[in-house]
């Protein structure tokens, strides 16, 4: 239709569109650039996200490794602690077992400790009387023998018993030998005289005055050795003492005594 239109028709028709097309671009102009801008803003905010989202992936990845070590070491700690509460649970039942086995020990112990504490108290008892009936030749022994018992803890039965055996041991040596002593005796006259003492063991004893003018018989007794005056055994009781000394060559002498011997359980 326009074709049949002259040039100047066309230039008049163009310059009346052309208000129209600059209204139109205008607007189409107006349209593309908020589009573009909304579009740049929605673009702006997905980069954000995805770049908060890549930085939360990261943190996550690094957290959950640290997490996964963790877990790791918890792991193997638990698995030690199952171990060591295993262990603890098998020591416990050893400790029951031997705690067990130790009252056992104990109370046998105690048992015993009581026995054997009856025994020292008889023992003791045996010495104190013995001391009493002693000679005076061990009198300085056993004095430091009761001593150290006065002195010694009562519930120490083992130091107890080595003083007391200690004190039985001197007196059998002593009851097992033939002991020379030098004592000083008061005569009827008045008169002090060292005497010359020989005991036989714990059964008898003989003492002379070195001029051979008395002598005596000594027996034990409840309260200590008794003298006995010997007037007839005086020369034989010298003899014995000068022998003992080795001031005269050996010989048999007859001295009183008696023997005692156990025949049925009877003296």
């Amino acid at each position: 239709m326009t074709e049949g239109l002259c040039p100047q028709n066309r230039a008049r028709l163009l310059w009346r569109c052309v208000p129209t097309l600059v209204i139109f671009f205008g607007i189409a102009w107006n349209v593309s650039a908020s589009d573009y801008e909304r579009l740049e803003s929605a673009t702006k905010r997905w980069l954000d996200l995805e770049k908060r989202i890549a930085e939360e992936r990261n943190a996550w990845k690094s957290q959950k490794e640290v997490l996964s070590q963790s877990v790791k070491v918890l792991e193997a700690n638990i698995d030690e602690l199952t171990e060591g509460l295993e262990n603890l649970e098998l020591s416990v039942k050893l400790r029951s077992s031997e705690f067990a086995s130790n009252e056992q020990t104990y109370e046998s112990q105690e048992i015993a400790r009581a026995y054997y504490a009856d025994k020292l108290d008889e023992m003791t008892e045996r010495f104190l009387r013995f001391r009493a009936s002693a000679p005076e030749y061990l009198e300085d022994e056993l004095r430091t023998a009761q001593e150290k018992l006065e002195l010694a803890d009562p519930v120490a039965l083992g130091e107890r018993a080595q003083i007391l055996i200690a004190a039985f041991t001197r007196v059998e040596e002593f009851n097992r030998s033939v002991t020379i002593d030098y004592v000083s005796r008061k005569l009827d006259d008045g008169r002090d005289v060292m005497v010359s003492v020989l005991y036989w063991g714990l059964a008898r004893a003989y003492a002379v005055d070195p001029q051979g003018t008395v002598a005596w018989e000594l027996k034990p007794g409840p309260d200590g050795w008794v003298w006995h005056k010997r007037p007839e055994y005086i020369a034989q009781i010298l003899e014995l003492t000068q022998v003992y000394e080795q001031t005269r060559p050996p010989s048999i002498q007859s001295v009183p005594g008696d023997v005692l011997h156990k025949l049925g359980g009877e003296e």
